[in-house]
């Protein structure tokens, strides 16, 4: 028979009251049914930030956990999954912390499963048990550094610099993600190299050795002007109490530098060696496979449904037999989008815009404005990408 304990944990990062809410809610969510409550993410590795107003903390990270139920328990549909989010999220609002809560429920098979991605790594290396079995996370195969996906690594960069594009309602959240990026920008450079770390303390470790490496000459970047850059970016996110200095454009110089590591990633694994951004996107997804193509819109066309998505079809047909999957497809109007509106003259916006919408597995007008077009970008990456490896 399985043990269960309630783990002990006291690290600062669950001197809110974190640990409790999710428990809490998982149990009287699933009761018996109930495997493990795992946390994940910046909480786990201590590493979260807050900010204080009126005297309290306010925690700017999510909480990330994994839910995993007995294999004979029955999975959750996508509504259900997300009461449970929200009634974790009550939970802890009536404890005083007000903040996104992320819960993906699964079976013990999804551990055992899990490729050899960055989330996979960090999850083995400083994932928290806070219920259940305490020996849950050795069911993830122990990957390498060396073993590492770097496609897993380009994607990750690719989700950054679209989530960079969201429309913000306040600078402490622009900034927020200027700090992510950056701190990705470094996770996937080390992947490309086999030599990432758990960690931010530990990637900005290993980015420092690696400076110093024969090998970082094959960047497409300064690392004396990065460097200072992750640097800063780093003491904001480990230390978020303390003012940080980040000196002018911050985030325009990070987010320049990120897409030019994005091109040049782009251009390891497709080994098309042209430059230009649109025949190395259809050569790696013409070297992937029909399958892999095929799978890929056959998940947008569940998503939207098989009668209300028709007007789409003859789209996406096109950008199917143009080598391009749903991912590549919304990554490539995102490099567009960046291209149009910060290259161009302001003349060529339009011709840009209806350009970026063409890619878009759903849109509206192509006349759209840029805030229009930004804004359906982003929803087509939250709803085709996130929830799915295709």
């Amino acid at each position: 028979m399985t043990d269960f304990v309630q783990v002990e944990y006291t690290e600062p990062a669950l001197a809110f009251p974190v640990e409790e809410g999710l428990v809490r809610a998982c149990r009287e969510t699933f009761g018996t049914h109930l495997r493990a409550v795992v946390l994940t993410g910046s909480l786990a590795r201590n590493e979260e930030s807050y900010i204080y107003h009126e005297g309290k903390a306010i925690l700017q990270s999510d909480v990330e956990a994994l839910v995993v139920l007995h294999d004979d328990a029955p999975l959750p549909s996508r509504q259900a999954s997300r009461s449970l989010c929200q009634l974790a999220g009550e939970f802890l609002a009536a404890r005083g912390v007000s903040v996104e809560v992320s819960l993906s429920v699964v079976h013990g098979a999804y551990l055992r499963h899990l490729p050899p991605h960055i989330y996979s790594y960090e999850l083995r290396s400083c994932g928290v048990v806070l219920f259940g079995e305490p020996t849950i996370l050795s069911l993830i195969p122990n990957y390498s550094a060396a073993n590492l996906s770097r496609e897993d690594a380009w994607r990750m960069l690719s989700n950054r610099l679209i989530e960079q594009m969201s429309i913000e309602p306040s600078a402490s959240h622009v900034r927020y993600r200027s700090i992510k990026l950056c701190l990705d920008v470094a996770s996937s450079m080390l992947v490309f190299f086999g030599r990432f770390d758990a960690g931010y303390r530990a990637r900005l470790h290993c980015m420092e050795e690696f400076a110093l490496a024969p090998a970082a000459q094959q960047l497409p970047i300064s690392l004396e002007e990065f460097m200072p850059l992750l640097r800063v970016a780093t003491s904001a996110k480990l230390q978020s109490e303390i003012s940080v200095d980040f000196g002018n454009s911050f985030e325009d110089r990070i987010t320049g530098l990120a897409w030019q590591v994005w091109l040049w990633q782009l251009q390891q694994l497709s080994g098309n060696d042209s430059g230009d951004p649109e025949s190395m996107v259809r050569a790696f997804g013409r070297g992937e496979g029909k399958k892999k193509l095929l799978r890929g819109w056959l998940y947008v066309v569940r998503r939207t449904g098989w009668l209300g998505s028709v007007r789409y079809w003859p789209r996406w047909f096109s950008l199917f037999c143009a080598g391009l999957t749903p991912r590549h497809a919304i990554y490539l109007a995102a490099h567009r989008w960046h291209q149009g509106c910060f290259d161009k003259p302001i003349n060529d916006v339009p011709r840009t815009l209806r350009s970026v919408s063409s890619l878009l597995p759903v849109n509206g007008s192509p006349k759209a404005a840029c805030d229009g077009i930004v804004a359906q970008l982003v929803w087509n990456y939250k709803e085709f990408t996130l929830e799915t490896r295709s």
